[in-house]
């Protein structure tokens, strides 16, 4: 592959020096192969390094791209995708643009915090450099892309974890068939996890709710935009039976919807969530074309009905209506947690009284 890569940089840059294996004076990094300007050139800087992804040959993409491109040198990855071609000249084969140093080495970070990696300096994440991979299919990147498997018998605990996480925020795509489903699987694993960090408090509640006969309230306040407040408040008692409010503070005055909550409600609360988070997820990758597309998810909670939908950059308008009126409210993506931690509670408040 390096030989292949040397001949048609060769050929691409005839005024240039092509070297193998080579590092430069700027940045402490062993190219696999180097294009050498004799001057500076405009937008690809004083050179460009070639770096060659193995399928058992794992690099940092970001980081690796970042101190190359803070030292004034330009990027080519190169994967196994770019050598589709016929031997043995691969005269077909052709090496993809590189990275280059103007725009991409324009810093955002501060050059002298000690903690700060080439990456925060400039501003640059994976998902920036996606479309420069070859084998990137609708702003999404490939299982090949992502960490291989240990070379050792031992299973690490944290890695199935991991690799969902990371596969779920590069493949995210509201046209892709299956993911809907999978998020959603994956989120509800996640949410009944949540519930044992909570399990001290729930217990405590439990004893003093039996106790005194009353109620008590599981509630997250959300804001969005200056002015504008809302909040889910959950009241449980000992039983089954508890009330769902959702209050909404706009310039001091406070409307309010309600319905009982049980058992099945519960089901519908967690299915809500679910709908919600996948909805608040597919807004960080999403284009405009998909948000025209985009068809509002509808069902039911108790007595309400709601309807989900994506309307804008990182924004999701859930409209709750019974049946005199309709609340409004608009969701950002931070408050995915807030959402998880409040529906972790709640489950795990009625898992105990189906015990």
């Amino acid at each position: 592959m390096k030989s292949i890569a040397v001949e048609k940089l060769t050929d691409k840059y005839p005024d240039a020096s092509v070297h193998v294996e080579f590092v430069t004076d700027e940045v402490p990094r062993r190219a696999d192969v180097f294009v050498e300007f004799d001057q500076p050139q405009f937008p690809s800087g004083k050179g460009i390094a070639v770096e060659v992804q193995y399928q058992n040959e794992q690099k940092d993409l970001t980081e690796t791209t970042a101190s190359y491109l803070s030292g004034d040198i330009s990027v080519i990855w190169l994967f196994e995708e770019n050598y589709v071609g016929t031997r043995p000249e691969y005269d077909d084969v052709k090496l993809p643009d590189p990275i280059p140093v103007w725009p991409y080495s324009i810093s955002h970070g501060e050059a002298s915090s000690p903690d700060s990696s080439a990456g925060d300096y400039l501003g640059i994440t994976e998902a920036d450099l996606i479309a420069t991979l070859p084998n990137h299919v609708d702003d999404q990147v490939s299982l090949a892309e992502f960490p291989g498997a240990s070379d050792t018998d031992e299973e690490s605990e944290d890695l199935p974890e991991w690799t969902r996480e990371k596969e779920l925020h590069f493949n995210l795509s509201i046209e892709s068939p299956g993911v809907r489903e999978v998020y959603k699987s994956w989120l509800d694993g996640k949410i009944q996890s949540k519930g044992s960090e909570h399990q001290d408090e729930i217990e405590e509640r439990r004893a003093i709710v039996k106790l005194e006969d009353r109620l008590t309230y599981f509630a997250e306040r959300f804001s969005k935009g200056p002015g504008e407040t809302f909040e889910f408040s959950i009241g449980v008692r000992h039983s089954s039976s508890g009330q769902f409010t959702a209050r909404k503070f706009v310039d001091g005055v406070e409307r309010e919807l309600m319905f009982p909550i049980g058992d099945d409600e519960v089901d519908s609360f967690t299915e809500f969530v679910l709908e919600l988070c996948y909805t608040l997820e597919c807004t960080r990758a999403s284009t405009s074309k998909e948000q025209a597309v985009n068809q509002p998810a509808e069902s039911n909670l108790s007595t309400l009905s709601y309807a989900i939908s994506h309307t804008g950059t990182e924004t999701v308008t859930v409209e709750l209506s019974s049946t005199t009126e309709t609340m409004t409210l608009k969701f950002c993506p931070q408050q995915i947690q807030p959402l998880v931690d409040l529906c972790a509670k709640v489950r795990l408040w009625y898992d105990y009284l189906r015990l």
